[in-house]
C-alpha cells in the first residue's frame, strides 16, 4: 500500500476508521433534521466522511500535508452530540500539515515527504 520504509498503514487505517464512524453518526442524524436543511446535512454527511477516507488515500501515498489538509475537512463531519468525535480528526490533520514528521516515521535511506 505505501513504499517501503514509511511507516504510515497505522495512520491510514486511523482516517477510514474515522470515515466510517463519521458517516454512521452523520447519517443517522439525517431524519432528525426538518425541512431544506436535510439535504444539506445529507450532503455533509457523505462528503466530509469522504474527505477522510481521501486522506487515508493520500497518506498512503506519502503524501501526508494533503492527507493533512483532508482530515482537517472532514472535522466539519456533522455528527451533531457526538462533535467531540471529530476532535481528533481536526489535531491529527493540522499536525499533518504543519509536521508531518511527528506522526510518520521513515526509514534511514528512503525519501521523504513531497
Amino acid at each position: 500500500m505505501g513504499m517501503s520504509g514509511y511507516q504510515a498503514g497505522w495512520l491510514v487505517r486511523s482516517c477510514l476508521a474515522w470515515a466510517a464512524l463519521g458517516f454512521g453518526v452523520a447519517i443517522g442524524s439525517v431524519f432528525q433534521v426538518v425541512g431544506d436543511a436535510r439535504l444539506l446535512v445529507g450532503v455533509a454527511s457523505v462528503v466530509f466522511p469522504a474527505a477522510a477516507v481521501g486522506a487515508g488515500l493520500v497518506i498512503a501515498r506519502n503524501r501526508p500535508r494533503i492527507g493533512g489538509v483532508l482530515l482537517v475537512l472532514s472535522a466539519a463531519t456533522p455528527t451533531y452530540f457526538a462533535w467531540v468525535l471529530n476532535i481528533p480528526a481536526l489535531v491529527v490533520g493540522l499536525v499533518l500539515v504543519v509536521a508531518p514528521g511527528i506522526l510518520i516515521r521513515h526509514e534511514r535511506g528512503t525519501p521523504r515527504f513531497s
